[in-house]
């Protein structure tokens, strides 16, 4: 990049008068250790710019430019390389540089950014903040949502914007990643438990079932939300579910698997028979619901993942035996195929599993970690609640596509402990964040029972194809939500704390 010195044109630029245009400023990473990249877009083609900063921030005004940090640090910016220079002539421009290590004052510290750009009529960019924190921990974000978040999804809404829907009862919150901060969204659908929350592709957002917040039972309501437009369409499911599975097919629909009809942790047997075999599949261009395939398992407290195909992965669960209709815990997985209409042969994995978790990763493979276990060979003989064995696994399984077979599972060994209902999320090198949930163990014949949520978390490899401990949070979260920040970060929000914690790969 051209190296400019500073009085060439920082005072040019700063004396300029302003113009109005959508001149941006994005940012990657903050480590520190580590590379932090600012992104500049949209400003005048080829025109002279300025990276400022400061550990503070005050409305300055320079000779009609308005800034939100003060000027403190401008001479450190002919200091930096790249902090001074040229746009392209698209008006685009990437400025990196290093954070160090081993400056705790560093670690508690905020660093704003803006850039001028242009001469003689400059534009401003929008304000970026950069936390800088050490790679592998946790730290908590600059703010707090407005409203609890339990549930529910996120969204992308614009330049760094996510929107958070569903889980904090009808009102949704706009989260800005470039500043961490959250404003008010307007009002949607609040989902209950065990719910779905599916990203549509044409930017809408569509809620099924889950646990109805009024009598506890699974409910057969969906809901199409449309941040743009600020409206929710109210609809319904052919059945109701709760547990269920829903992912967008590469064709636009969604489709949704099993679940339970029923509800009753009084009458296991009730709850067990009342699992679903039957599915349905949406389709946003009409917004209907109509019957798909039957599953070749009923199941529910299974994993849902679309694959780079388009198909959709269903892996585990709770389920019941063909005739006999015995409950047990599934260690198949079935693809669909949209193109089709129809499930695949089964492939199986090690360790049958329910209220695990998964994620498709940047390679076409897909990752289960964690989940429950269930051993019911007593109680279907007594039909005596204390009798049902619950563990909680400490592996996970690789799954990896094939074009003509059925895909096949890998071992993954070990989680740092065992975790169900946690929450994931893919990291900038192709790994994944696992995070919080809940190990439980029951064996009342046996004078065990422990439960307990969990605030630690591990890291999945592609380089190692194995998990290792990383930072944990501050506080145990149950069933929270993990989501990829656009900076390469991850936020950990929900399943108890009200603050939002981020993750520093």
């Amino acid at each position: 990049m051209t190296r400019i010195p500073l009085h060439a044109i920082a005072l040019p630029v700063l004396c300029a008068t302003a113009s109005a245009q959508s001149f941006t400023l994005g940012k990657t990473g903050g480590a520190a250790p580590g590379p932090t990249t600012l992104s500049l877009a949209a400003g005048p083609a080829s025109a002279p710019y300025i990276v400022l900063f400061s550990f503070q921030e005050q409305p300055t005004v320079v000779n009609g430019i308005s800034l939100d940090i003060p000027l403190d640090w401008l001479p450190m910016s002919g200091l930096i390389p790249g902090f001074i220079g040229l746009l392209d002539g698209a008006g685009a421009a990437s400025v990196g540089f290093a954070l160090p290590g081993g400056m705790p004052e560093l670690l508690d510290s905020t660093i704003s950014f803006q850039v001028v750009a242009g001469f003689p009529s400059s534009v401003v960019s929008n304000l970026v903040r950069v936390t800088p924190a050490e790679p592998g921990t946790f730290e908590p974000a600059l703010s707090s949502p407005l409203v609890p978040v339990g549930g529910g999804g996120a969204v992308p809404a614009g330049y760094g914007d996510l929107l958070f829907v569903g889980g904090s009862g009808p009102v949704a919150q706009r989260y800005d990643s470039e500043i961490e901060d959250w404003t008010p969204a307007g009002l949607t659908f609040g989902v209950g438990l065990f719910s779905q929350t599916t990203p549509l592709a044409d930017g809408r957002v569509l809620f099924t079932g889950g646990l109805d917040l009024a009598t506890g039972q699974p409910t057969s309501a969906a809901a199409v939300y449309d941040p743009v437009a600020g409206t929710t369409t109210t609809l319904a499911m052919g059945v109701a579910r709760a547990g269920h599975g829903a992912s967008l097919m590469g064709n636009g629909q969604v489709l949704i698997t099993g679940g339970f009809q029923v509800f009753d942790l009084t009458n296991i047997l009730s709850l067990f028979t009342s699992i679903q075999g039957s599915t349905e599949i949406f389709d946003p261009a009409t917004d209907t619901f109509s019957p798909g395939p039957v599953l070749l398992e009923p199941r529910a407290l299974h994993t849902s993942t679309t694959l780079a195909s388009g198909q959709i992965l269903i892996a585990g669960g709770v389920t019941l035996l063909p005739v006999v209709n015995l409950p047990l815990v599934s260690n198949t997985a079935y693809r669909f195929n949209p193109a089709t209409g129809s499930f695949g042969f089964p492939a199986f994995f090690n360790g049958g599993r329910f209220l695990h978790s998964a994620v498709g990763l940047p390679n076409g493979k897909v990752l289960l970690a964690g989940g429950l276990t269930l051993d019911l060979t007593t109680f279907l003989t007594t039909l005596n609640p204390l009798d049902i064995v619950i563990g909680t696994r400490t592996d996970g399984q690789l799954y990896t596509p094939s074009f003509l077979g059925f895909g096949t599972f890998a071992n993954v060994d070990a989680l740092s402990e065992g975790r169900a209902g946690a929450a994931m999320a893919v990291l900038p090198d192709g790994g994944a964040l696992i995070a919080g949930g809940f190990n439980l163990t029951v064996n009342v014949p046996g004078g065990v029972f422990t439960a307990g949520a969990s605030a630690s978390a591990d890291r999945f490899s592609t380089a190692t194809n194995a998990f290792s401990a990383t930072g944990s949070m501050a506080a145990p979260r149950l069933f929270p939500v993990a989501v990829p920040l656009p900076d390469g970060t991850a936020m950990v929000i929900g399943g108890g704390p009200l603050v939002a914690e981020i993750y520093q790969p």
